[in-house]
């Protein structure tokens, strides 16, 4: 009986640890705040259905998997495109369409799928 409730404790909490290790199910993105309103970004959703690969977006970390998420420090965007010390990479501050990364990868990616906002108040939603 012992052995049974330890066995049962051991598995219950080992499914707790990979569930609650998952990545973000959303993520507010208000690095530019002050020029725009912040973008509610549905992480799960593009995670889980709308692409193959987690270095689609998270392109520093090739063969990233959604398996590996709670075992690698997954790299945020801000992480490097936020204040770029390379004057050549794209920054999360700069609000053209040809200049920020979120606007470059993923509108880039909204119009090859033919689906997704590609104007700036379909992203940047005033509450």
């Amino acid at each position: 009986m012992r052995r049974t409730t330890v066995l049962s404790f051991l598995f219950v909490s080992f499914v707790a640890t990979i569930a609650l290790a998952h990545y973000p199910a959303t993520l507010k993105i208000d690095e530019a705040a002050k020029k725009q309103p912040a973008v509610t970004f549905n992480h799960a959703k593009h995670g889980d259905t709308l692409v193959k690969s987690c270095d689609t977006c998270h392109h520093t970390q090739k063969g990233l998997t959604k398996a590996q998420t709670d075992k690698v420090d997954v790299k945020k965007c801000s992480e490097c495109h936020l204040d770029p010390k390379d004057p050549k990479m794209p920054s999360m501050r700069e609000m053209a369409m040809n200049k920020n990364p979120m606007h470059i990868r993923c509108i880039a990616c909204h119009k090859e799928q033919k689906k997704g906002p590609t104007i700036c108040k379909d992203c940047h939603a005033k509450s």
